[in-house]
């Protein structure tokens, strides 16, 4: 009878001391996250984004979520680490993380993974304006039948949204994304029949009208202009 009751009596002890090595834990667990939600937020108001990278970590690492590591992936994809970004959002099918593969898979040169994204993306969002995104790649890999139906999409849904194109480094410029995607139009026309520059010289034509002072429409038909004449011609997208 006396071993029974120690036995129970070291049970009870081993239950208790477990109970108080969990509530110390938790406790620390808790302390931890609250330091490391401090941080995050910190580093978001001082516009630290590697502070912020950080942060964002060791809150994933305290309790883990999908929604946590899409937002560090897109975190990663603005510090310029695109395979960290890619690697961090795994397979996760979210708006966010569709978008960081698409744009991380274009930074890597790896136009095909980055349509294969962008197409999902479109899917579930209907945005034109990445829309034009997946036209421009579709547009360099040669894909000119999917390009098309791409911006004959863009141009249906499209409303009064402008779009940033990145000429020269940070240098950009915007323009109605009707305009642009007009432009892209008239390169698939062009390369698509060489022989007939006056389609493609119609569609540049409609983009400025839209907006008379987009610079690569403007190249564009001059360019073209210039082969009539025999020129050398060189294109913008």
């Amino acid at each position: 009878m006396k071993k029974i009751i120690f036995c129970f009596l070291a049970l009870v002890t081993f239950t208790t001391t477990q109970a108080q090595k969990n509530k110390k834990k938790n406790n620390t667990d808790t302390a931890l996250t609250n330091h490391y939600q401090k941080y995050y937020k910190m580093m978001l108001e001082n516009n630290d984004l590697d502070g912020a990278i950080e942060g964002l970590s060791h809150l994933i690492v305290l309790a883990p979520s999908q929604t946590k590591k899409d937002t560090l992936g897109y975190m990663y994809l603005q510090a310029n680490k695109p395979m960290q970004a890619i690697k961090v959002v795994g397979n996760s099918t979210s708006n966010l993380a569709l978008k960081t593969k698409a744009i991380g898979f274009k930074n890597l040169n790896n136009p095909k993974k980055a349509i294969e994204n962008y197409e999902a993306l479109i899917q579930k969002n209907n945005s034109v304006l990445d829309a034009y995104e997946l036209a421009q790649l579709q547009f360099s890999i040669q894909r000119f039948g999917e390009a098309r139906a791409t911006i004959n999409y863009g141009l249906q849904n499209s409303k009064d949204e402008k779009v940033r194109i990145f000429i020269k480094g940070n240098s950009y410029l915007e323009t109605p994304i009707k305009a642009a995607f007009l432009n892209i139009l008239g390169l698939i026309e062009y390369n698509l029949d060489k022989s007939n520059i006056d389609k493609a010289l119609a569609i540049f034509d409609e983009s400025l009208k839209i907006d008379p002072q987009f610079v690569l429409a403007l190249e564009n038909k001059k360019g073209l202009l210039a082969q009539k004449e025999g020129k050398p011609i060189s294109v913008k997208k």
